[in-house]
């Protein structure tokens, strides 16, 4: 079962924006939210699970994530000495009446906020590269944190911004994928993410891949890397360690069945696994899971003040 997160954890009565800076672990469950979001990767390197993706980020991402997204974010590892920081943005229509006006009814920033039913695609990316959003998100949070005078105003003025900017990009990435439409590389790459997805409890290699592609091993795993920031091993290996947390913390199935379901048949290799990627032990991981649903602890902090082998194994 997917967390639902409500907007009124988070928003004032009267106020309904809120932002916070969140170092990633595992302990935020998979979740979905009644309100809009933007996340900043403000430092560091992970990964997304969004729906059945898993997208590689790293400092200088953005999403933009409609209602009704689920999506989790999880560090590289839980001892990397790169933390992932991300900084989140959350809202309601209510706080941006005004925005309406300003972004064609033809643009996809316009289904985002008031026809999701419309949408092409259930998330939107953007990368940072002149570092403006980044200043932007910086501006926002010291002004909800440290209330200056006329800070409601100011927040709202700044969201405003920050979405008439993502409108450009996005005006602008459409226009650049229209004179230069992806090529059958990128698109093979495209195509191998999604059989992963589908059939990551399945034995996969990167021959057996590289071949059904009419590509060499060394040419795609290049490929691959370059598209999702890891290798095609242990980017299979993140896939299904997430996939076994979900069924952690939803089901009463035994560790081994488990390990099973995700691919893996070796116990041992699992358990080293999960612990290398989460900290803990699958077991563990359970407990926490459900130490923490007994608490009744949230997904996000609740800060109301405004202050080259192909063996996967």
């Amino acid at each position: 079962m997917v967390q639902l997160l409500t907007g009124d954890r988070f928003f004032k009565a009267d106020f309904p924006i809120f932002l916070n800076r969140e170092t990633e672990s595992f302990k935020v469950k998979y979740h979905t939210h009644d309100f809009i979001e933007i996340c900043l990767v403000e430092e560091g390197r992970g990964f997304q699970f969004i729906g059945d993706q898993t997208i590689p980020v790293q400092k200088g991402d953005l999403f933009l994530l409609p209602v009704g997204t689920s999506h989790v974010f999880r560090p590289s590892s839980p001892q990397s000495a790169d933390p992932l920081v991300i900084c989140n943005c959350i809202f309601q229509l209510e706080a941006i009446r005004d925005v309406k006006e300003w972004i064609p009814s033809h643009s996809e920033l316009y289904r985002v906020l008031y026809a999701p039913q419309e949408l092409s695609q259930g998330w939107y990316y953007y990368r940072d590269k002149h570092n403006r959003l980044a200043q932007m998100f910086q501006m926002a949070y010291h002004e909800y944190h440290q209330q200056f005078d006329e800070h409601r105003t100011m927040l709202k003025t700044i969201l405003l911004q920050i979405l008439i900017l993502l409108h450009r990009m996005q005006s602008q990435m459409t226009a650049t994928e229209a004179v230069h439409p992806g090529s059958r590389y990128r698109e093979k790459v495209e195509d191998l993410i999604q059989f992963i997805h589908h059939h990551a409890h399945e034995q996969l290699t990167l021959k057996e891949m590289a071949s059904s592609s009419a590509i060499s091993v060394s040419h795609l795993q290049q490929l691959f890397k370059q598209a999702t920031g890891q290798t095609f091993n242990h980017y299979v290996q993140h896939v299904r360690v997430q996939r076994s947390c979900v069924m952690l913390e939803t089901t009463d199935l035994p560790v081994h069945e488990i390990a099973g379901r995700v691919g893996y048949a070796d116990m041992k290799f699992f358990h080293a696994l999960f612990r290398r990627l989460t900290g803990c032990t699958p077991l563990q991981y359970r407990q926490k899971s459900v130490e923490a649903l007994n608490a009744g602890q949230p997904g996000k902090r609740e800060a109301r003040d405004e202050s080259g082998s192909d063996n996967n194994r």
